[in-house]
């Protein structure tokens, strides 16, 4: 996943559990105003927040190479892969 892609999905997840920002703020201990900064620029959340809203959201975080992209093949760093 793209970091792009990152905030649409955490609303959409948040929103398929019919959760506003401000009830699923209080699940994971933040203000809405932080939600709606973490949906709208995901760059923004710390990995800790992001565990916590992935648990809550019942959703995994999945680390994986990419053994065709390598950084050599791309030629350049692997800073966006997830």
């Amino acid at each position: 996943m793209a970091i792009g892609e990152l905030g649409p999905t955490l609303r959409a997840l948040r929103k398929g559990k019919k959760l506003s920002q401000a009830s699923f703020g209080k699940l994971v201990g933040l203000s809405q105003e932080r939600i709606s900064r973490i949906e709208s620029d995901p760059e923004s959340v710390s990995l800790d927040q992001l565990l916590t809203i992935m648990m809550v959201l019942g959703a995994r975080f999945v680390v994986r190479t990419n053994e065709h992209d390598s950084p050599q093949e791309t030629g350049g760093d692997q800073k966006d892969a997830w």
